[in-house]
């Protein structure tokens, strides 16, 4: 028993906590754009956006009261920048797919993420790619194809939502080099506070009262944003990019969920095929990354 119980800690490595907060991030972001696809029917894009960003910064000012303004002491200011428009920009193309797409076919699309993460972690963070983890995140890409099977041609919302897919990777890749200087809070702090301004001056343009129905959205928007952009923070910053980036194909599970529950998409029998394959390939990159782990212990 004592042995057990002395075994339980190694369990959780860096690694699979970054994989237990992607997993919240993945739910908490998933509704966002749900949510965010239901008050595109009435509010204009710009203002969806500035929602999000706004709704969330809202939530984040107890932390700046707090811990007061010398917590935003930062080195990278610019880093920081660079994170927030590549997350705004990506954000905005994404909206607009979910919006002109149904959720599911929009966010597969989304899933070319952990292939480009892959590349960007190995040329500009210096992680080492192994070919068997590689194997396996293109096999997880495949169970996306397979389960949404986009529609034949090409048509315009595809193509931005592939743009959402590119920018989100610099948004990411930006985040985790962050991670490595800045506090999470920080960092979700300064996300939030550019976008917010990033997108606030065009959006002024567009800007319509929204309804109190509108308003509870807008706040459920800001709520899912915060909580998801936090939980993503957190899972980069506890492991390695090209571990925990496959991870996020679970999205595509939920995506489908709520296209069934919400918008009365029914997913069919590929949908379970490709979502056991998805699965599939995760569980093998825990699996190899534990057998790794373990031989470099017993070499030592």
């Amino acid at each position: 028993m004592t042995n057990l119980a002395a075994a339980r800690p190694n369990l959780l490595t860096p690694n699979v906590i970054g994989v237990l907060w992607m997993l919240l991030a993945v739910t908490a972001l998933t509704g966002m754009f749900a949510v965010a696809k239901h008050l595109m029917t009435t509010l204009p894009i710009l203002e969806v956006g500035l929602g999000r960003f706004f709704m969330s910064l809202l939530f984040y000012l107890p932390w700046l009261i707090n811990n007061g303004i010398g917590a935003l002491k930062t080195e990278r200011p610019a880093a920081h920048f660079w994170r927030g428009f590549f997350g705004a920009t990506s954000l905005i193309a994404g909206i607009y797919a979910v919006h002109h797409m149904r959720l599911a076919d929009a966010t597969v699309l989304t899933f070319t993420i952990p292939l480009w993460t892959i590349l960007f972690a190995a040329l500009f963070l210096g992680e080492r790619v192994r070919l068997r983890r590689s194997i396996a995140t293109a096999a997880g890409f495949v169970g996306v194809l397979i389960m949404v099977k986009p529609q034949a041609g090409i048509e315009p919302a595809a193509l931005v939502a592939l743009l959402a897919a590119v920018l989100a990777t610099g948004a990411i890749t930006t985040m985790k080099s962050l991670t490595r200087t800045d506090s999470t809070e920080r960092i979700v702090f300064y996300f939030l506070l550019s976008g917010t301004v990033l997108l606030g001056l065009p959006a002024l343009f567009f800007l319509q009262m929204p309804t109190s129905t509108e308003w509870g959205w807008l706040v459920l928007l800001g709520i899912f944003g915060s909580s998801g952009q936090y939980f993503l923070t957190r899972a980069y910053g506890a492991g390695e990019m090209t571990v925990i980036a496959p991870f996020d194909y679970t999205r595509i599970v939920i995506a489908g969920l709520l296209g069934y529950i919400v918008f009365n998409e029914l997913p069919d029998i590929w949908t379970f095929i490709g979502a056991t394959v998805i699965m599939g390939s995760c569980a093998y990159i825990v699996r190899r990354e534990a057998m790794i782990r373990k031989e470099t212990a017993a070499a030592k």
